[in-house]
């Protein structure tokens, strides 16, 4: 009997190790902790500020963002809608109608839209449906 009960105690011993590990593994590969529970970090890396999208002969970055600035966009070369009490569809809906309006403006302020303009909502910005593109 003592054998036996020597075996279970290694048995136990290794499943717990076993277990360890395997839970260890599943929470820094992919659970709690791992990159992928807070999406994948280069999935934005490449993206630019709205604002940044524009060039003009004889404007540099300076101007443009000031322009930007007095076509209602931010400083950073974000949008940020006035959403206060707005649920979400209408936050996206500002946000929408004062992108659209600042690349109105900044198109009669003479700017080139250098964004792209591939895909669905892209496809239908101002700037994308202006001929001067």
């Amino acid at each position: 009997m003592d054998d036996f009960q020597e075996v279970v105690m290694k048995g136990k011993h290794v499943f717990r190790v076993v277990f360890g590990v395997c839970l260890a593994t599943g929470l820094t590969a992919c659970g709690i902790g791992g990159m992928w529970m807070n999406g994948n970090p280069n999935a934005t890396s490449h993206l630019v500020p709205p604002g940044h999208d524009w060039s003009k002969p004889d404007a540099g970055a300076s101007a443009r963002d000031t322009d930007w600035q007095a076509c209602g966009g931010q400083r950073s070369g974000n949008i940020s809608p006035d959403r206060q009490g707005a649920t979400g569809k209408e936050t996206a809906d500002l946000s929408r109608d004062k992108l659209y309006a600042a690349q109105r403006c900044m198109l009669g302020k003479g700017y080139r839209y250098t964004g792209t303009c591939e895909g669905d909502i892209p496809s239908r910005y101002p700037a994308c449906q202006s001929s001067s593109r």
